[in-house]
């Protein structure tokens, strides 16, 4: 898996999401999104998040019906135990979403870097990078994480 780089090829992190905005993203739709950036972020990664949240459901699936199902179906009968089958996949695939959400986002880094970055937000951090002046090479430094992005990269909310 590819560690995310500034322009400068040094590591850096990818810009942390708020519990906040892990709650929107779970609800995956963007068009409820009020967060602009994180709207334009789940555009980009939302076929893979769908993908892993069905195979979760799936693993839920098959773990409930060889350990579970035979134990709670002759207890509950069929439609509740489907109720409750059903219940467990959709919390399965939220648990294998959440886990694998960073993991998501930084192969999506360098897209996610460019929509945090035309917002005018350090990808790294999520620092406003509006005002600062750029480095000989001209890179913009972020003041809170050190990561070094190009000024032209920078969008036009940002004045040097």
């Amino acid at each position: 898996m590819p560690n995310p780089t500034d322009d400068r090829g040094n590591p850096c992190s990818i810009a942390g999401l708020s519990a906040k905005q892990v709650g929107w993203r779970a609800l995956g739709l963007p068009s409820v999104t009020p967060d602009p950036v994180l709207k334009e972020e789940q555009k980009r990664t939302a076929g893979i998040e769908i993908a892993v949240a069905i195979v979760g459901g799936l693993v839920g699936w098959v773990l409930w019906s060889i350990a579970v199902s035979p134990l709670t179906r002759p207890k509950l009968g069929v439609l509740l135990d489907l109720v409750a089958q059903t219940t467990w996949c959709v919390i399965v695939a939220m648990i294998f979403w959440y886990i694998l959400l960073n993991r998501i986002r930084r192969e999506r880094f360098p897209r996610i870097a460019e929509i945090y970055l035309s917002a005018g937000n350090c990808a790294s951090c999520g620092y406003k990078l509006h005002g600062l002046a750029p480095e000989p090479d001209s890179c913009i430094l972020c003041p809170e994480c050190n990561a070094a992005w190009k000024q032209t990269r920078i969008g036009s909310q940002v004045e040097s």
